[in-house]
């Protein structure tokens, strides 16, 4: 004879897949996130999950990080680091300096493209009679004369900025 009734064994099967569905959601799990990077009017940078408030200059947005939670709040475990013996590198001086170069290029490259879009936003910016930014229904809200001139003093701030440091060595 079984020494626990049928009944018994049935009840126990629901309890026990909520424990250890309860158990399995504690652990931890990446969840994507969004990162927004702004200025604030002072020029303290800060970093949030939510957007700048409106007197906030947005500079970048990372979509791919991620966030990690568990039942015990630990940090996520490191990366293992290869060794440094195992780590590719130039060989030769030659080989570094070639390497050197190559990262001066590019470099250079992502510094003029910045100054670029730079004075492309700047002179939209000073040429546009109205700007607007985007509601939280999409729809167009227009700057007042205040923040208009507040946006163009932020763009050319974001011009001398991006320019001089494509001038610099």
């Amino acid at each position: 004879m079984d020494p626990i009734p049928t009944r018994a064994r049935r009840r126990a099967r629901p309890e026990f897949a909520a424990a250890l569905l309860l158990a399995l959601s504690a652990v931890s799990l990446p969840v994507a996130g969004a990162v927004y990077k702004w200025v604030d009017p002072q020029g303290h940078l800060h970093y949030s999950d939510r957007p700048p408030p409106p007197e906030g200059k947005l500079v970048s947005v990372d979509l791919t990080a991620t966030v990690h939670s568990s039942l015990n709040n630990a940090p996520p475990p490191a990366p293992a680091a290869a060794p440094p013996g195992q780590r590719p590198g130039p060989n030769t001086p030659e080989q570094a300096a070639r390497l050197k170069q190559a990262v001066d290029a590019d470099v250079d490259t992502k510094r003029s493209e910045e100054c670029k879009a730079a004075k492309e936003r700047y002179t939209k910016d000073v040429q546009s009679r109205r700007l607007y930014r985007e509601g939280p229904d999409k729809e167009r809200i227009y700057l007042t004369d205040a923040e208009l001139e507040t946006e163009r003093v932020n763009a050319r701030r974001e011009l001398e900025d991006a320019c001089r440091s494509s001038e610099s060595p």
